[in-house]
C-alpha cells in the first residue's frame, strides 16, 4: 500500500535530506551564504531537467510537470 505524499511531508524530506548532521558543519554567514544560494541556485537553473526535478521536490510540480493547486477552498 503507498502512502500518499503531501507537501509538507516533501517539504520535511527534503529539509531532511539538506541538512548537515549535528555538529559536523558550521553555518554559513554573510557572504559565504550568498555565494553557496547563488552556486545552488546555478546548480538547479542549469537544466530545464533539473529545474523541473527540483519543483516536483518542492512539491509545486507533478511527477508529470503539471501545476499542482496548491491552495484548496
Amino acid at each position: 500500500m503507498a502512502t500518499k505524499q503531501t507537501t509538507t511531508s516533501t517539504i520535511h524530506r527534503i529539509r531532511r535530506s539538506s541538512e548537515p548532521a549535528a555538529g559536523s558543519t558550521k553555518a554559513l554567514e554573510g557572504k559565504e551564504l550568498i555565494r553557496d544560494m547563488r552556486r545552488f541556485r546555478k546548480e538547479v537553473t542549469a537544466t530545464p531537467a533539473s529545474a523541473r526535478k527540483f519543483l516536483i521536490e518542492l512539491g509545486v510540480l507533478t511527477p508529470e510537470g503539471k501545476k499542482k493547486s496548491l491552495i484548496r477552498g
